[in-house]
């Protein structure tokens, strides 16, 4: 079957941060005419919107895009391919995945529509006598939406090589935000997620100081958003203000996104991460104080990390007691500080310690999920229930497609819905309750 005249599939991949971006281009697309559809299959053009962050994610970045041009062989007549890889593994790209028809780098996005008519052949025809309406298309479920508050990172972390392929930290200003905000709410987005490489510098490049703290509580003003949450802080950023903003209560969520990366003070400053364990223990017990909720990101097996390094980052965890934790095994990233340091750990290792310390966490969530039962807590619908599954949403301490969920056997609730429900189980990581006694007034 051949594919229809400008048709566009698009596959996102990645962070939220590159949902942003994939939000932006499938809307300047829209816009110029052509039309999106969610079977590549069908499309007339495939665009691949790629993450380089880790080995995982190239790997993942490849397979898609690989399967991608076989499509061309039956249909899809050109592969689009953006995101982080295009600027810093465009070899890689080619030698490990031909057959794509352009790249398409961070300066170019603004001319993904042209790029598309010019792999098409023509551009969409004109279907209006006026100038065409900017569509602002949402690839997120109707009722959360991401944020991005800047883009790039100033920040030398041995491991990342984020800033070269993003740039210096660039804020937008608080007035676009908060209209952004608005505008989302507008149409119904009940959560809203901030989200940017380092969320906690916000405003110093265009203002002189960090402003996050006001954009936060300019955002708490916009009606309509029942739930605002913070991703990705630095821990060094982590200031008494923030805390109590976070621990204000109302819209502004008790939750905090706070990557460690480890515990170890040798470690860490292989890491260049510019802070120590008693750093750490600092900031926890500031959030801790106020029942801020945590979730934390660590690597493990970092060149030279040494059996005690890794323990020391053990009994870290067990102090600490994230409530949320996401692991990855360290990913040589080439140009990067880190991959030019001495004793890189085998594989077998990096994998055996990321197991251990997954299990510890493991123990730790479990726990905390049991303490939920018996509590009432408050619930935002992610899906309703369908064909007698349960209906599926996320408690305030879990954010959007990687924290837990809790299931509640009832037909009648709606995605987007807000609801006060009891807790009846634990099951792992997953709660499980009651039908609520009624929505939440916002």
């Amino acid at each position: 079957m051949s594919a229809a005249k400008h048709t566009v599939a698009f596959i996102s991949l990645g962070c939220p941060k590159n949902l942003v971006d994939s939000e932006q281009l499938v809307s300047t697309l829209v816009s110029r005419g052509f039309r999106v559809l969610t079977d590549p299959a069908q499309a007339d053009v495939v665009v691949v919107n790629t993450c380089g962050f880790l080995e995982a994610s190239r790997a993942e970045s490849l397979g898609v895009i690989r399967d991608a041009v076989r499509l061309k062989q039956r249909s899809a007549r050109s592969v689009l391919v953006a995101g982080c890889m295009v600027g810093n593994y465009r070899e890689l790209l080619e030698r490990e995945a031909p057959g794509v028809d352009r790249y398409v780098p961070f300066s170019d996005y603004g001319k993904i529509a042209d790029v598309a008519a010019d792999v098409c052949g023509d551009a969409p025809p004109v279907g209006f006598t006026v100038e065409r309406l900017r569509a602002d298309v949402a690839l997120t479920p109707a009722h959360y939406a991401y944020l991005k508050i800047s883009e790039g990172c100033n920040h030398t972390c041995s491991f990342c090589v984020i800033p070269d392929i993003r740039g210096a930290m660039r804020s937008l200003p608080i007035e676009d935000l908060v209209q952004r905000a608005r505008v989302l709410a507008a149409r119904g987005v009940r959560e809203l997620v901030l989200v940017a490489q380092d969320s906690t510098v916000y405003g110093t490049d265009i203002y002189g100081e960090n402003r996050l703290v006001k954009l936060i509580e300019r955002l708490r003003s916009v009606e309509g958003l029942a739930w605002i949450r913070l991703m990705y802080a630095y821990p060094t950023e982590v200031r008494p203000a923030l805390a109590e903003v976070l621990a204000a209560g109302g819209s502004v969520l008790p939750y905090l996104d706070v990557p460690i990366q480890h515990s170890n003070d040798r470690v860490l400053k292989l890491m260049r991460r510019g802070y120590g364990r008693r750093d750490l223990e600092t900031m926890v017990q500031l959030l801790r104080g106020r029942g801020i909720a945590l979730r934390t990101t660590v690597i493990t097996g970092f060149p030279g990390e040494s059996d005690a390094d890794f323990e020391d980052l053990l009994q870290f965890l067990r102090d600490a007691r994230f409530e949320r934790l996401g692991a990855f095994p360290y990913s040589r990233e080439h140009g990067s500080r880190a991959d030019a340091l001495e004793g890189h750990l085998p594989e077998a290792v990096k994998k055996e310690r990321l197991e251990r310390l997954m299990l510890l966490q493991q123990d730790i969530a479990f726990e905390e999920a049991r303490r939920q039962v018996g509590r009432d807590l408050e619930v935002l619908l992610d899906t309703p229930s369908r064909d007698g599954a349960p209906a599926v949403g996320r408690t305030r301490s879990d954010a959007p497609e990687v924290d837990a969920c809790v299931r509640i056997a009832d037909t009648t609730l709606r995605a987007g819905e807000i609801v006060t429900v009891n807790i009846l189980a634990a099951d792992g990581y997953d709660l499980t309750g009651t039908a609520p006694r009624r929505a939440l007034e916002i």
